[in-house]
């Protein structure tokens, strides 16, 4: 912990002169003082699944042995075992609730008369999240062909205000809540453009895409201007806004073992970017009295690859066939160690203990993150009612991403439990409709007293992220695909 103000102070003054000096370089006198003390939170969600995914436009349907045109993203060799022309249209609505209750932390000083209550106790959001995707195959000779647009990775967050601060004279900035100092509100998305075609050579399928992503990170929090990383009498707020684009591919393979009985598949989606992430945008400091500073910076992250595989077995004997399904993934997201921000075109480099390492003191943040990979397991079975009607249900596990010393309000995660039912009808003029509701239960998780966060050095050092996470997510996906 930075538990003696003296070590903290002595740390703030020594970052403080270098970020001056780069700034009054680069940009000028005005606002650097303000920039001094800067500390951005990179990242936002909540999203929907292990990490910040989000992959839930195909429903249960959307998985590694699919035919469906969401193969496009989980295994584009489906595409070459479907049949016709298919069109693909689907959104889906969630529900996510989240708390995050805080003791006071050794590293944080105590609340001033007026402000108890400001910096710890519960949080809470509750956020409608909505998404589209559209996709459509088509075979043109021996090739199958498609193209898609989907958001595989994002979410949105707006944590619940705290009243009790509204009308005071001093302190109507906490107002934004206890979690201010890591987030208010918001938003992480990475868009997919794809174009991807699939062969079929006798029993196995091949499938290849290509995928033009652009990805976007807006977030806003509450920053204290004085040693202390936790400061309600002297607090303003960042804004980040950055985007950028990136490519990556998807590769698979399908194999029909047993003709329209026994499908086995496998892919792999390549990192957008094939490697680190750099979004340039804008950061903006505002200080207690509101007035602003920007400053042109490039945000570098990772997003993970991901590996998927899966088997089904279709029973067409009997009144009601029966399809049962089991695939699961590897997401390795410890590709995402830590997401920093630079001066724009700089290099964001620290030392171990998180101090700044370039020569020209042009690393602005450094969020560590020392995420771990996650991997997701899900069974499935589908039942005929009639040649028009199936009927679908799956239950499914996965697990975490980021561990106990590096949790926070920003991206929190924890393992989880997956109830899926839903069914797909057959309408007039080759239409079906597929509807769906998924139902996750996250395990809590108390990590007070293991956070790291505020035990680095500046430009590192942040909040204090200790406390009992609890999270809640309910989806409802509704697609409609035209068959020709």
């Amino acid at each position: 912990m930075c538990a003696p103000p003296s070590r903290c102070s002595a740390s703030a003054v020594s970052f403080a002169p270098r970020i001056v000096s780069l700034i009054e370089r680069r940009r000028g006198r005005a606002g650097a003082s303000v920039a001094a003390c800067a500390v951005v939170v990179l990242g936002a969600g909540p999203a929907f699944g292990s990490g910040f995914s989000a992959a839930e436009f195909g429903g249960e349907h959307g998985n590694v042995v699919t035919t469906e045109p969401t193969a496009l993203y989980f295994n584009p060799a489906g595409m070459a075992l479907s049949s016709g022309t298919h069109f693909y249209a689907s959104g889906i609505l969630g529900v996510r609730r989240g708390s995050w209750i805080h003791p006071k932390a050794p590293s944080e000083m105590a609340d001033p008369p007026g402000a108890e209550g400001a910096d710890d106790g519960e949080a809470r959001f509750s956020n409608v999240l909505a998404a589209p995707a559209l996709a459509a195959t088509a075979w043109l000779g021996r090739v199958a062909l498609g193209a898609g647009v989907y958001v595989p990775f994002g979410g949105r967050v707006h944590w619940d205000t705290n009243p009790r601060f509204a009308s005071s004279p001093d302190y109507s900035q906490a107002t934004d809540g206890i979690q201010r100092w890591h987030v208010i509100e918001g938003s992480l998305q990475s868009v997919y453009f794809t174009l991807g075609a699939g062969v079929r050579l006798g029993p196995l399928a091949l499938g290849l895409t290509g995928n033009l992503v652009r990805s976007a990170v807006y977030l806003r929090q509450a920053k204290s201007f004085s040693a202390m990383s936790v400061d309600a009498s002297n607090e303003g707020r960042i804004t980040l806004d950055v985007a950028g684009w990136q490519a990556s591919l998807g590769l698979g393979a399908m194999l029909e073992a047993i003709p329209d009985r026994l499908w086995i598949g496998a892919s792999y989606q390549t990192q957008p970017g094939f490697g680190p992430l750099q979004l340039d945008g804008t950061l903006t400091i505002s200080d207690r009295t509101g007035a602003a500073a920007g400053r042109a910076v490039t945000y570098h992250s990772a997003l993970p690859d991901i590996l998927r595989f899966g088997v089904r077995v279709r029973a067409l004997g009997g009144a009601h066939p029966l399809e049962l399904r089991a695939y699961g993934d590897l997401t390795r997201w410890s590709r995402l160690q830590t997401q920093c921000v630079s001066v724009r075109g700089q290099p964001c480099a620290v030392f171990p203990d998180g101090g700044d390492a370039t020569s020209g003191a042009s690393t602005v943040e450094n969020l560590r993150r020392f995420w771990s990979d996650t991997s997701g397991v899900m069974v499935a079975a589908s039942t005929w009612a009639s040649a028009d009607v199936e009927l679908f249900a799956g239950v499914g596990y996965a697990t975490a991403a980021p561990p106990d010393t590096t949790l926070d309000p920003v991206l929190p995660d924890a393992k989880n439990v997956r109830f899926t039912f839903g069914g797909r009808f057959a309408l007039p003029r080759g239409l079906h409709l597929t509807a769906g509701l998924t139902d996750v239960q996250y395990a809590s998780r108390d990590n007070t007293g293991r956070s790291t966060l505020s035990d680095a050095q500046l430009p590192t050092r942040r909040a204090d992220g200790g406390g009992k996470y609890t999270l809640w997510l309910g989806i409802l996906h509704v697609a409609l695909e035209k068959e020709l």
